[in-house]
């Protein structure tokens, strides 16, 4: 019986363990503006602050500013409920043609970033809080970007 106990709580730890983090995640999707105007084709990133667990999200935004956020570094769906600071990323040709969120540097060597710092950068003052339903987290930078709209 003792022998029987201990492979069922193996069998469970195994089990969790292959499970994941145990953090409840939620779908998130947002829009993603500068002084009201879309930004397409954008890096969205939470990073998260306080006491928010987990590792964050990231996101590519559509020609619309739309995006959704993946969660981890396995690629789990949502990011967990709490406080997240935000980076925003957009690169434009030298012409001011804005980039596919994919592009490669060695195809574009005279692309820059088109938002300016600090929303750019890892210590962002753009903050939003993720609800514990998930849902839509609308993310606006204060300020216009370079490039053509």
């Amino acid at each position: 019986m003792r022998r029987l106990c201990y492979l069922a709580a193996v069998s469970v730890v195994a089990f969790l363990g292959c499970s994941g983090d145990g953090l409840k995640r939620v779908d998130v999707q947002g829009k993603v503006t500068a002084k009201g105007v879309p930004v397409g084709n954008a890096t969205v990133v939470f990073m998260p602050i306080g006491d928010t667990k987990g590792e964050g999200g990231i996101g590519t935004a559509d020609a619309d500013g739309n995006f959704t956020l993946t969660g981890s570094r396995r690629g789990d769906s949502g990011i967990v409920p709490g406080k997240y600071r935000v980076r925003i990323s957009r690169f434009v040709d030298h012409d001011g043609t804005v980039l596919p969120s994919d592009a490669k540097q060695a195809d574009y060597p005279h692309a820059e970033e088109s938002v300016p710092a600090p929303y750019s950068l890892p210590d962002s003052p753009l903050e939003v809080t993720v609800p514990e339903p998930g849902g839509a987290v609308p993310v606006e930078i204060p300020v216009k970007l370079l490039g053509k709209k």
